[in-house]
C-alpha cells in the first residue's frame, strides 16, 4: 500500500509539473504500470481535487526547491513546527519515520546496502516496520568505536536493520582508527563487501548521516579526535565529514594524515555506490550540510523544512 504523503507527490508531479508516468516510474523506482495504479488511487482517495493535498507534514514546494537546485532524485522533507517546542526528540523520530517509509519503499530482494552510524540513522531504523523478509545484504562500513552509544554504533545498526528486513549482514571487526596507516591492509582483509560482492558497485544503497568538524561536534565532544586536528581541519576549511570523509563548504574533500588511518569507506568508492541516501537535519548542521551538497555525493535527501529552509536562504 502506498501511503497519502507518496501519493500526493506523485499526483503534484504529474498535474502540477508535467512529470510524465515513465520519469515518475524512473524516479520513484517503480514500473510505469504501478505510477499508472497510484495516480487512480490518488483520484479515488480524493488526494486530487482542486489543489494537491499535502500528508503528514510534508514541504513539497521545500522538496522540489532542494531537488533542482542541487540535482537530486528525491528530496523527502518533514514540515518542522516541533523544534520551537524544544522537543529535539519528536523530529528525530518524525524524520526517522520518513526515512523508514522510504527504505520500505525501496525494498527488494538481492539487494546490496551499505550503512553507517549514529543517533539519526539509529532512530530510522527503529522505525522500519515491514511484513516481509527479504533477501538483502547488509554491510558495515566503519571500524567499532566506543566513542557514542553501543546501539548508535556501526556493527549494531547493520545487525539491526538486517533483523527488521531480513537477509544477512556483514560486520566489521577492527576499530575506527589504527595505530598506523600501514595496517590499512587489514582493512581489504576484513572488508566484507569486497569479499562478498567483489565490486564496491554492486552496492544498491550507501545510507548515512553527516557531521559537523568543530569543537562543538560529536567526535571532538566525545573524545576521538583532539583540538588540535580540529584546529588542523578548521584551517584547511573543513566544515563537514560524510561517513568519515572531510569536506569544506565548497564541496571539495580534503585529505588528512588522520583519515589514512581511519577504517571507513573512502569518497573515491562511495562515489561508485549507485544510489547514496543522506538522512540529517539541525541548525548546528546546515554549514555541514550545504558542503555536501556542493559535494554532488547526495542522491536522496531526507532532512526538516527548518534545515532546508536554512540551506536555501544563501
Amino acid at each position: 500500500m502506498i501511503d497519502n504523503r507518496l501519493l500526493a507527490r506523485i499526483a503534484e508531479l504529474h498535474f502540477i509539473h508535467g512529470a510524465s508516468q515513465y520519469k515518475i516510474a524512473e524516479k520513484f523506482n517503480f514500473s510505469k504500470s504501478k505510477v499508472c495504479r497510484i495516480i487512480k488511487e490518488a483520484k479515488d482517495k480524493g488526494v486530487i481535487e482542486f489543489k494537491i493535498k499535502n500528508f503528514d507534514n510534508r514541504k513539497i514546494e521545500l522538496e522540489k526547491k532542494i531537488e533542482d537546485r542541487y540535482g537530486l532524485k528525491e528530496a523527502i522533507v518533514y514540515f518542522n513546527s516541533d523544534i520551537s517546542k524544544g522537543d529535539e526528540q519528536l523530529v528525530f523520530q518524525k524524520v526517522g519515520n520518513l526515512g523508514a517509509e522510504y527504505i520500505k519503499r525501496i525494498l527488494r530482494d538481492n539487494m546490496n546496502i551499505a550503512v553507517t552510524w549514529g543517533k539519526t540513522l539509529y532512530n530510522v531504523i527503529k522505525e522500519i516496520r515491514t511484513v516481509k523478509n527479504y533477501r538483502i545484504n547488509v554491510f558495515s562500513t566503519l571500524g567499532g568505536v566506543g566513542l557514542t552509544r553501543a546501539e548508535y554504533q556501526n556493527n549494531n545498526l547493520v545487525k539491526m536493520l538486517s533483523d527488521k528486513i531480513g537477509g544477512y549482514h556483514y560486520q566489521l571487526y577492527l576499530p575506527l582508527i589504527l595505530d598506523k596507516s600501514k595496517y590499512k591492509n587489514l582493512l581489504q582483509e576484513e572488508n566484507s563487501i569486497m569479499k562478498v560482492l567483489g565490486d564496491i558497485t554492486k552496492l544498491d544503497y550507501y545510507i548515512t548521516s553527516f557531521g559537523t568538524v568543530s569543537t562543538d561536534s560529536r567526535m571532538y565532544k566525545l573524545g576521538g579526535f583532539d583540538r588540535n586536528f580540529i584546529k588542523a581541519l578548521t584551517k584547511k576549511k573543513v566544515i563537514g565529514e560524510i561517513g568519515l570523509n572531510f569536506y569544506d563548504i565548497e564541496g571539495n574533500f580534503i585529505s588528512t594524515k588522520v583519515g589514512e588511518k581511519i577504517v571507513n569507506i573512502k569518497i573515491d568508492d562511495i562515489k561508485k555506490i549507485k544510489n547514496k541516501i543522506i538522512i540529517g537535519f539541525g541548525k548546528e548542521k546546515v554549514k555541514a550540510l550545504k558542503g555536501l551538497l556542493e559535494t554532488k555525493i547526495p542522491d536522496i535527501l531526507i532532512t526538516d523544512s527548518i534545515t532546508i529552509e536554512s540551506v536555501l536562504s544563501d
